[in-house]
């Protein structure tokens, strides 16, 4: 699916979206698109969440909450968080709801999952779902202010 160009200003479902964050989300949308299969699933959540990730970024750029030198970065980094939060999401509705037989391999390998972050302190836990994010150590190093080595070592 292709990013569809813009001439001005629009409205979407999730709020208005400024030209040039649209624009930036259209230069970033073949990552995004090859991250929300891997991660997601499909691309049209992707595309949602890239939507949606754009509505916020224009309203709080007009509120004045944020200014950003980076724009395409920014966005990149908002979606990887979006894409984590309905991750989150998912995990929680699918651990919520009653499985079946032909879940039993997916629900144990779930709980797996949800066992293994349990038992992980919060720090471990925030890595490890950067790392899931596809962020690299030397990466989550830099926003740490520590060397990747340490981190890979303790991940």
């Amino acid at each position: 699916t292709l990013w569809p160009s813009l001439d001005a200003p629009y409205i979407d479902e999730f709020g208005c979206i400024d030209k040039d964050i649209h624009q930036a989300a259209g230069e970033i949308w073949r990552w995004a698109a090859a991250f929300a299969i891997g991660t997601l699933g499909d691309e049209a959540s992707g595309q949602l969440a890239l939507k949606k990730v754009c509505a916020r970024i224009t309203a709080k750029r007009a509120s004045g909450a944020i200014q950003i030198g980076n724009l395409n970065a920014y966005i990149q980094t908002a979606f990887k968080h979006e894409v984590l939060a309905q991750l989150k999401h998912k995990r929680n509705v699918d651990l919520s709801t009653e499985p079946s037989t032909d879940y039993d391999l997916d629900i144990d390998q779930k709980i797996l999952v949800e066992q293994i972050l349990a038992r992980m302190d919060q720090e471990d836990r925030r890595i490890t779902e950067l790392l899931i994010l596809g962020y690299s150590f030397e990466e989550i190093a830099k926003k740490d202010g520590k060397n990747s080595n340490v981190i890979r070592s303790r991940h």
